[in-house]
């Protein structure tokens, strides 16, 4: 269990924040004191938890309806925190999804239709990137923040009919090198953390591991949390895998 007596006064911006590893997040922070702009597409999904996270009465989260595409809604999300606490501390970009999946479209790459290809690129690629434009600038004249980026192991593996998902998340892995060399000088600090399988879904929860398991959703965001205290003030530009060991597996 990762100590979160630091994020106590401290402000995240996450986005995918109605469900899973967001969700997650955003609870921590704001049992530990915190404030949470929760951005998620789903507004009523979203509402409700923000409701339950307030009725705890510790930190407070703010719902934030947001499309990942829309770099206004970015904006939107970050004009928020400020205007609400002044700061911005932290950015996770957990939103995302297999474009096949999410988009009911279960086919070879060369066969997709352009708007599912472009909906792979927009929420897994650009949310990330239009979410860090519009937060960074903050971080940068308060002299720190931490962005933490959501990989995948399809990453490294790709995949035929998703080719979009992979693509996007190798670029995540190169987009957070971009980021701390431009917010080193500032105390700002880059990084993506990339799971294998994850207890969220049955069909990831099966997927074959080195370790026989799927990653439980609480061990990635404490991992993540970690990783974004101050503990770990030399980590910037990197990219750290937890997957259960599934890269190092040997081919079938």
């Amino acid at each position: 269990m990762v100590d979160l007596s630091e994020y106590g006064g401290r402000v995240a911006v996450v986005t995918g924040a109605a469900s899973g590893m967001g969700l997650c997040l955003s609870r921590k922070i704001c049992a530990a004191g915190g404030s949470a702009v929760m951005c998620d597409v789903n507004g009523e999904a979203l509402n409700g938890a923000a409701a339950e996270i307030n009725a705890k009465g510790a930190g407070h989260a703010y719902p934030c309806v947001s499309d990942v595409r829309r770099f206004a809604d970015a904006e939107k999300a970050a004009a928020l925190a400020l205007e609400k606490m002044g700061r911005i501390d932290l950015l996770v970009t957990c939103a995302g999804g297999y474009e096949p999946r999410m988009c009911n479209s279960v086919m070879p790459f060369y066969e997709q239709p352009i708007e599912v290809i472009d909906w792979g690129l927009d929420v897994n690629l650009k949310g990330a990137v239009y979410f860090a434009r519009a937060c960074m600038p903050a971080m940068v004249k308060a002299g720190k923040g931490v962005i933490c980026c959501l990989g995948s192991v399809t990453g490294f593996e790709g995949d035929g009919n998703g080719a979009m998902y992979g693509t996007a998340k190798s670029g995540l892995f190169n987009f957070v090198k971009g980021l701390a060399q431009a917010g080193a000088k500032h105390g700002v600090r880059a990084f993506c953390v990339t799971p294998g399988p994850v207890m969220t879904r049955p069909s990831m929860a099966g997927m074959k591991t080195l370790l026989g398991h799927a990653a439980e959703t609480e061990e990635l965001v404490d991992f993540i949390l970690f990783l974004s205290s101050d503990a770990c003030r030399c980590i910037t530009g990197s990219n750290h895998v937890m997957d259960c060991g599934r890269l190092s597996m040997q081919p079938q």
